[in-house]
């Protein structure tokens, strides 16, 4: 797997460097892409050679794959990456859930839109959406809802990513504040929450059995 996907990864965080580099927006304006209530990161690509499963359309898991890419490219955009990487703290993945709702055909091209959601004090949540470009550059009906669920470590630790975010891009502390109280992603949430909630105690009730 990693034959394949790791220059995936290295060619989305080659793009989002290479967009940043020539994009037009100011440093602040790019930091704060994909932040609450600003403009979102536009990922595109098409369903490929490796995306296609035996039902001629993307299968399920290639949905994630491109969901963790399209994050990949908007980190490398917007200066989270590097900041990452100079202070040694990872965004780790902890949950994912998806909702599909249209298939993607093969070679059909699809944008993803990736939107930091909400924040508190250790979580992090990404909202993504797949559209189908439209000819006139507008979105698409969503093809699919990817919402997931992170921490930032350091060191092998969970920190305070609000804070973390707060120290590596001062010109965000506005959208921070608005990702602290985004009423449009609390629903999302807190119903992610209860469902992890959920998860938690039925793999306490299996551990247990095991250990018996």
């Amino acid at each position: 797997m990693g034959i394949v996907h790791i220059p995936r990864t290295a060619a989305a965080i080659i793009r989002g460097m290479a967009k940043r580099r020539l994009s037009p927006l100011t440093k602040q304006e790019k930091s704060l892409v994909g932040l609450g209530a600003n403009p979102p990161h536009i990922y595109s690509s098409r369903a490929g050679l490796f995306d296609v499963d035996l039902m001629m359309h993307m299968n399920n898991a290639s949905y994630l794959t491109h969901a963790e890419l399209a994050r990949w490219e908007w980190t490398a955009f917007s200066g989270l990456l590097p900041a990452s990487l100079k202070t040694k703290s990872y965004f780790i993945v902890t949950a994912s859930i998806l909702r599909f709702r249209r298939e993607i055909a093969p070679l059909k091209k699809f944008e993803i839109e990736t939107r930091g959601g909400k924040i508190d004090d250790r979580n992090l949540w990404v909202y993504q959406t797949f559209h189908s470009p439209n000819s006139n550059g507008e979105r698409s009906k969503v093809l699919c809802q990817v919402f997931t669920q992170g921490v930032m470590t350091n060191k092998g630790k969970v920190i305070n990513p609000r804070e973390w975010l707060a120290d590596n891009l001062p010109s965000a502390k506005d959208a921070l504040d608005g990702l602290t109280e985004a009423p449009l992603f609390d629903e999302k949430a807190t119903q992610f929450t209860k469902l992890e909630d959920a998860l938690r105690r039925s793999a306490a009730l299996h551990d247990d059995k095991v250990t018996k």
